[in-house]
Order: structure tokens, then C-alpha cells, then sequence
């Protein structure tokens, strides 16, 4: 394999997942308090736990598009943005449910990464029916 794309998106996934394990262990010294940023159900701390879940799961979305990428039906160039999408949904989800959490104008923003991870699935979806057919 000359071009190896799928490799930005497996370091980033590592890196990002321990980014996200340093959260949940910071959220853990205060998950007990039964009335920490409003409670459980308080908008604040969903939108933290929303953060959390964003950084575990899309860290291990960037770790698997990037071992199959590179075995898509695309070129280099939709090989390169699907990769670059992918990581972009990754950082601006758990970032945007931060800034939510300081000032609510920013939930109006998550439609950067949910397009952005529509977009690389998509790229990825269309190069694996590709392959197929």
C-alpha cells in the first residue's frame, strides 16, 4: 500500500480515545454527587456525559474507517476527504457539547459534525457499493 490515508484516522482514534478516557476519569471523581452541575438529568451534565460518549465513540469511528479506507473503491482525493471528515466529527462533536454547556448559541452548531460523519460515511459507503458492483 503506497497511500496509507486510513493511518491519520487510526493515530488520531488512539489519541483521541485517550483524550476521552482522561475525561471520564475526571468525570468520575464527581459522578457520586448526586447534585453535581444540577443532577443527573440537568442539562449541564447530559451535555458533559454527551461529550464523553462523543470522544469514546468516534475515537473508535476514526480507529475502523481508518483500517478500511484504504480498501475503498475511491481516489486518493474522496479517500483523503472521507478521512479528514472523519476526524473533523470527532473533534467539533465533543467540543460543540462543551461549548453548549457555556453558552447554548453553540447548539445550533451541530450540524459541522454531524455532516461532517454523514459525509464520511457516505464517501465510505459509496466505496465499498463501488467495489462490488
Amino acid at each position: 500500500m503506497k497511500n496509507k490515508i486510513g493511518l491519520n484516522n487510526i493515530r488520531f482514534g488512539w489519541s483521541w480515545l485517550f483524550v476521552g478516557i482522561l475525561m471520564a476519569m475526571w468525570i468520575g471523581l464527581f459522578a457520586f454527587k448526586s447534585e453535581w452541575l444540577g443532577g443527573y438529568a440537568g442539562l449541564t451534565r447530559r451535555f458533559l456525559r454527551l461529550a464523553h460518549l462523543s470522544f469514546m465513540a468516534l475515537s473508535l469511528t476514526n480507529i475502523l474507517y481508518g483500517l478500511c479506507i484504504d480498501a475503498a473503491e475511491l481516489s486518493l482525493k474522496y479517500k483523503r476527504i472521507g478521512s479528514y471528515t472523519m476526524i473533523n466529527a470527532a473533534v467539533f462533536m465533543p467540543t460543540i457539547c462543551l461549548l453548549t454547556i457555556w453558552n447554548r448559541f453553540f447548539e445550533n452548531l451541530f450540524f459541522i459534525p454531524a455532516g461532517s460523519f454523514a459525509c464520511a460515511v457516505f464517501i465510505m459507503a459509496f466505496g465499498y457499493i463501488k467495489k462490488e458492483i
